[in-house]
């Protein structure tokens, strides 16, 4: 039993813990005409390397979006400290566009953009597009990380473990009763 015990805390890996980030903006949208309260939530994944899902919702342009659209250049980690621009393709959903031009401020070596969205300047070209109109608004914020707790996933390794144990002590439980 003891042998079960110990094969089972070194085979078992680390949880692994989700590889979605999302950001949020919350502040105005306009253009030279007009100005337009917004909340928009953006979700990146650190682990395909791209933005999966965005949410928007203003008086001139609401949609909701899923799908996959990577960082425009392929620089997603600093190898040196700089300032970092960046953006992901432009994306349409329904009679919406979007397109997210980042400006990160000042990035050490070895820091990942998708940890860090939330350091991002206003945004210069990043903006929203109702196609119906062809009115464009720009963002005047950056983004804020919304926080999330992580939650660990189970290792199939480990359930699997767990499952040969149990059955085992299940056997000796019944052998020992006969017994």
């Amino acid at each position: 039993m003891k042998t079960i015990l110990i094969l089972l805390v070194m085979l078992a890996p680390a949880a692994a813990s989700a590889s979605l980030i999302t950001y949020a903006y919350t502040s105005r949208i306009e253009n030279p005409t007009e100005s337009h309260e917004a909340v928009g939530l953006f979700t990146v994944d650190d682990q395909r390397r791209g933005l999966v899902s965005a949410s928007f919702v203003s008086d001139p342009v609401n949609f909701e979006w899923e799908g996959f659209v990577p960082l425009m250049y392929e620089q997603p980690v600093s190898s040196v400290g700089q300032l970092y621009e960046n953006g992901f393709h432009r994306f349409e959903s329904g009679r919406a566009a979007c397109f997210l031009y980042l400006d990160l401020f000042f990035l050490d070596a070895g820091e990942d953009i998708f940890h860090n969205l939330d350091r991002t300047a206003p945004f210069e070209g990043a903006n929203v597009e109702n196609l119906d109109t062809g009115t464009t608004y720009w963002f005047i914020a950056g983004l804020t990380k919304v926080r999330t707790v992580d939650v660990p996933e189970p290792s199939p390794l480990l359930l699997s473990l767990l499952g040969v144990v149990a059955l085992a002590t299940r056997r000796v439980l019944l052998r020992r009763r006969k017994a």
